[in-house]
């Protein structure tokens, strides 16, 4: 998805926490025995802001994500839900890859399926 050229990395990150919560629900669904959902991300930052309520960028992405991860939780107390940093550019597969796609994604035409960015709507 785009998220504008106003956007920056970290935007795409977080909107990336709040995709793969949504997907990770869509298949607990249908794979009821899973009770823990692990997100790996290699921005600390990110890490710590999508657990954080206050103002900041990418705050609506974290709103997202705790709506969806607060349903998961209360729906069975032995569900959990962890966000892990991990070290970036360090033969984790997948990870480059990833780093790509949201640095590609701050340069595509808006089409999240949420709200403008603040770094969008700041310019």
């Amino acid at each position: 998805m785009g998220i504008g050229g106003r956007a920056e990395v970290y935007n795409m990150e977080m909107a990336g926490l709040m995709m793969g919560v949504k997907l990770a629900l869509r298949y607990t669904r249908d794979h009821p025995k899973i009770t823990q959902i692990v997100f790996y991300v290699d921005n600390s930052a990110v890490a710590r802001a999508i657990f954080d309520p206050k103002p900041c960028p990418g705050q609506l992405y974290a709103a997202k994500f705790h709506h969806k991860m607060t349903k998961f939780l209360d729906a069975n107390k032995t569900h959990a839900i962890k966000v892990a940093w991990c070290l970036s550019h360090c033969n984790i597969k997948g990870n480059d890859r990833a780093d790509e796609l949201a640095k590609e994604a701050t340069q595509l035409a808006w089409n999240a399926p949420i709200g403008t960015s603040r770094a969008f709507a700041l310019l």
